[in-house]
């Protein structure tokens, strides 16, 4: 596994809110004018769209607002990064409002409401210490409804070893699965590259699960 790079709250969200504040979002190694992959997966789940759902994470992503646009109609964004969260609720301006934001860093989130989809593109894989792994499955098991689906994309075995100054862990289905069976249940595993703005090709793993009670 990759060095531990373990950040506390107030720690984590000054490193992001900098990222933010020192680089236009769409200048953002991260961004993505529009998240085909995220949502090809959320699609391949099978939800109504009415079922509540989760970007775990997601900061300034696009995800919520195309989620919307599409007729999604409970939509939450948790991300430790107040200016993350700022930027995504002014570019979509009143539309905003149909979309929960909490601040938070997700190794603490819990919510009273349970998710029917957990959608995390590059968080897991900042989670380097066995203590933040185990703190992240905690928040997903207790938002999750009993057959949910978590969607999680991170670095693949060839994608970078670090990203905005931090180490990642890399994976593959068995490292993953290593982590998340037997809880839950892999049902799918996709490959793709991410073109960063800077014109750098990121090697990235899809892996959707859903959640066996066990």
């Amino acid at each position: 596994m990759s060095r531990d790079n373990t950040q506390e709250p107030d720690e984590l969200r000054h490193h992001w809110d900098a990222k933010y504040h020192a680089t236009p979002f769409e200048g953002l190694s991260w961004y993505q004018r529009h998240p085909q992959e995220s949502l090809s997966l959320v699609e391949a789940a099978g939800i109504a769209r009415d079922a509540p759902v989760i970007d775990a994470g997601g900061g300034a992503s696009m995800l919520a607002e195309t989620l919307v646009q599409l007729g999604y109609t409970d939509v939450t964004v948790v991300d430790c990064s107040p200016a993350a969260l700022g930027e995504a609720r002014n570019r979509m301006g009143a539309s905003a409002s149909t979309v929960s934001w909490v601040q938070r860093d997700i190794r603490t989130f819990r919510s009273a409401k349970k998710f029917s989809l957990w959608h995390d593109r590059a968080v897991f894989h900042f989670m380097t210490s066995e203590d933040d792994r185990r703190r992240y499955l905690e928040s997903l098991d207790a938002c999750l409804d009993a057959d949910g689906v978590a969607i999680i994309g991170v670095f693949a075995l060839n994608g970078p070893e670090r990203c905005s100054g931090l180490s990642v862990q890399r994976y593959d289905e068995k490292l993953i699965s290593s982590v998340f069976v037997p809880r839950f249940e892999l049902v799918s595993t996709v490959d793709s590259q991410h073109l960063t703005p800077a014109g750098f090709t990121q090697e990235f793993a899809w892996f959707t699960f859903r959640r066996t009670n066990r």
